[in-house]
């Protein structure tokens, strides 16, 4: 995702937090896996609003057309919701 949006310069550190949040997310899923549980159930409300919380800043600094690119990759992830509050 990261590539994909073109940070500049200003926008990179925002962006550390969020990486951070997606890799934690990614572990739990794979914890979740190992354990036979599905790991789509990683992605609860509770994690879509944490990761929105952890990205607002971020998004604060984003250009429209960046924007829309995290709107269409928060969608895929399936948090619908959030995408349309971006």
């Amino acid at each position: 995702m990261r590539l994909s949006l073109r940070l500049t310069r200003e926008q990179e550190p925002f962006w550390v937090p969020v990486e951070q949040a997606l890799m934690e997310l990614s572990a739990q899923q794979a914890a979740m896996a190992r354990a036979g549980q599905d790991p789509k159930d990683v992605f609860g409300i509770s994690a879509g609003m944490r990761l929105h919380s952890v990205a607002r800043p971020l998004l604060d600094q984003l250009r429209e057309d960046q924007k829309a690119q995290v709107r269409a990759h928060v969608r895929a992830m399936g948090f619908g919701s959030i995408a349309s509050s971006i």
